[in-house]
């Protein structure tokens, strides 16, 4: 049997070594909002055939570009902008998936999307093309590190190898 000083000794021990390990969780920031535009360009588009349908195509597809902003903050203004997508297109309309990457000096940003590509066809038989969808954080790095948050975008070709990406969201770490 124990002796009520050893019984509280051992009783208050895991309380005592709780409260020195203990370590506070930082508050989450409040969100920010967080907007911009896209100029881009393909540097290379590959396009593998699926003999399933007429016009079914598997599309890689990588681009080049830059970030300028449209929203309140000044995130990744004048960032580097490089992305990696696959489209399963039919007849040019159909899911695409990818990632985007801003990087500026050392801080980057590591983005998935997801979305649908839609073609019609203009009143003189060329193709409109564009594509609309959501993205998440995937992760960043430099003062970007612990990122998270999400948001849409909204794409239109201004060329068959030219395009624009219009994008809004928030972010908090």
């Amino acid at each position: 049997m124990f002796a009520p000083n050893k019984l509280l000794a051992l009783v208050s021990f895991p309380a005592t070594l709780a409260a020195v390990l203990w370590v506070p969780t930082p508050l989450t920031s409040k969100p920010t909002k967080i907007a911009g535009h896209f100029t881009m360009a393909y540097v290379k588009r590959e396009a593998l055939p699926v003999p399933d349908a007429a016009g079914h195509v598997l599309l890689l597809t990588h681009g080049r570009g830059s970030n300028r902003n449209t929203g309140p903050s000044d995130f990744m203004s004048g960032a580097e902008v490089m992305t990696a997508e696959l489209a399963d297109l039919v007849q040019g309309n159909g899911p695409n998936q990818g990632y985007v990457i801003e990087a500026k000096g050392p801080d980057s940003v590591f983005v998935k999307v997801k979305g649908q590509v839609t073609t019609t066809m203009s009143p003189q038989g060329s193709p409109n093309t564009g594509a609309t969808g959501a993205w998440t954080f995937a992760r960043g790095t430099g003062q970007y590190g612990g990122i998270s948050g999400s948001g849409t975008f909204k794409v239109g070709f201004t060329s068959e190898t030219e395009f624009t990406v219009d994008w809004q969201g928030e972010y908090s770490k």
